[in-house]
């Protein structure tokens, strides 16, 4: 999906409208919306006489920095260096586990390692020397959980990540990201240290406020430790659209493995890899209100990302940032790559819950698909002879050839035939005009699946098909329905995200 087909006033009124009503307690704060062609609309606020953010403006990025580490760990797998299913002792031999388990490299980087969450500690400790770290390391770890079977979220577990790149690559972990991602990505406004901008940047200065924003406390920029990967990067929303353009670049359908203007993309990193990133690996509980919210079907922690299951919208991958100071949080909707990154000069501003509801918002008013799926050709053939065997009058002996002994062996079909006479009957008989069936694709659940319109008098029906992965007779499901059958029993307003699977055919 791209910016020219995208009402881009309409959806920068909407922007607007909502940053300037967010109800944040900061200086400052500013919002960028996004597709895979780059960033659409941005607006920017301050108060108390604070300069809006320009675009250009640098700001902490802090935990949004994980995504970058994980890429980096992944080039490793993919070299064949890295085993993420290797134990953590097998490249650090001084980590001690007291607890006796093993701990896998990939349960660190999926937050299921077993280490207690310790976000109050880590907000003060990215400068703790790397001497003092590795003696926290031969002390040994105290796990709160088993390794491998429930979510918490540890910085020190992504320390661990990024001490065993610098023990594979034998280089310090900022040469390794500027060489081998952000450079040939051109993130080139994405940095490691504050120290790396020159003068001809405005970095976004953190503030605390102890008296619900009449004082402003200015917070300083800790230096860069051993556990700076966690959370040390500064960036642009320009370099963030960027960044999750190239990361949500595999689920795109159309023109996959290239840019929007057929250039191909610079890939550094496979497609399977960083769709890997952004699957659920360690499913969060619905335990409070932290990251969870009426319309998530699911939500989870992938590798670097957290991942959530939209009612309607299907898969969003996203990850907030905080340190006394600041507050981030970048999302895109992994299908159309349209997303929203916002920040705050503040800390514990609840931005996250803020760009949801604006990507909810946009993505509602572009009536974005949750999946774009490409049918195969099998399956649109069959569709066609189904659909016209079912306007002829419903013989389904003529396509005999076509289904699985079981079709015929769960109804019969001359049953089948009946069925259908009758459920036409009470939808008061097929349309005068049927539009082609092109026309008629309603939603499919996989290339394999296919839902469409059978037009009525009264009231539609719909037809529902289901290929086999076989060569000869592939459909093994065959149902007529009412229009809409899905829906029945479920409460009033239900968004099934399946209904909203947009069929392409080839």
């Amino acid at each position: 999906m791209t910016s020219e087909v995208i009402d881009s006033t309409t959806v920068a009124g909407l922007v607007e409208d909502a940053v300037a009503s967010w109800p944040i307690q900061a200086p400052t704060w500013a919002a960028a919306l996004f597709d895979r062609s780059g960033v659409i609309a941005y607006s920017s606020t301050g108060r108390d006489g604070a300069r809006a953010p320009a675009r250009s403006d640098v700001f902490r990025i802090a935990s949004m920095s994980k995504s970058f580490l994980v890429a980096c760990l992944l080039l490793l797998v993919e070299r064949g260096e890295l085993e993420l299913d290797a134990p953590v002792s097998r490249y650090i031999p001084t980590f001690r586990n007291l607890s006796g388990e093993v701990v896998t490299v990939k349960m660190i980087i999926s937050n299921c390692s077993g280490l207690p969450e310790d976000n109050a500690w880590s907000d003060r400790n990215l400068d703790i020397p790397r001497g003092e770290f590795v003696s926290l390391l031969q002390r040994g770890l105290h796990f709160s959980e088993p390794p491998g079977q429930a979510y918490q979220y540890s910085n020190i577990a992504f320390t661990i990540a990024a001490m065993i790149l610098e023990v594979i690559t034998n280089e310090h972990y900022e040469t390794f990201l500027k060489r081998e991602l952000l450079h040939p990505l051109g993130l080139d406004d994405t940095r490691y240290r504050a120290g790396d901008y020159d003068d001809g940047f405005t970095l976004a200065r953190g503030f605390t406020s102890f008296d619900q924003g009449h004082t402003w406390v200015e917070r300083e920029m800790a230096e860069s430790g051993a556990t700076a990967p966690i959370g040390a990067l500064f960036s642009t929303v320009d370099d963030i659209a960027r960044w999750s353009a190239w990361l949500s670049e595999p689920f795109e359908k159309i023109g996959f493995g290239g840019g929007q203007d057929g250039e191909p993309r610079v890939s550094v990193l496979s497609g399977s890899s960083r769709a890997r990133m952004q699957r659920i690996h360690t499913v969060i509980p619905s335990i409070g209100g932290r990251y969870a919210s009426g319309r998530n079907d699911a939500i989870g922690y992938g590798l670097g990302l957290m991942v959530e299951h939209d009612s309607r919208f299907g898969a969003i991958a996203q990850h907030s940032g905080g340190l006394p100071g600041y507050t981030a949080n970048m999302r895109w909707h992994l299908d159309s790559g349209v997303g929203v990154v916002a920040y705050a000069t503040s800390d514990g501003q609840p931005i996250s819950t803020l760009t949801a509801d604006l990507l909810d918002a946009v993505l509602r008013h572009m009536d974005v698909p949750a999946r774009r799926i490409r049918l195969w050709p099998q399956t649109y053939q069959a569709a066609r002879r189904v659909d016209a065997m079912l306007l002829a009058g419903g013989n389904h002996l003529r396509i005999a050839d076509l289904v699985t002994a079981n079709v015929f062996y769960d109804i019969p079909a001359d049953i089948r035939r009946a069925q259908f006479g009758e459920a036409v009957r009470r939808a008061g008989g097929l349309a005068s005009r049927m539009p082609p069936l092109a026309s008629r694709l309603l939603w499919c659940v996989s290339a394999s699946h296919l839902v469409w319109r059978l037009p009525c008098r009264d009231r539609d029906l719909q037809v529902r098909i289901e290929l086999a992965d076989i060569d000869r007779q592939p459909v093994q499901r065959l149902v007529v329905e009412p229009l809409g059958a899905e829906l029945n029993g479920l409460p009033a307003g239900t968004e099934l995200v399946v209904r909203h699977h947009l069929p392409l055919l080839s």
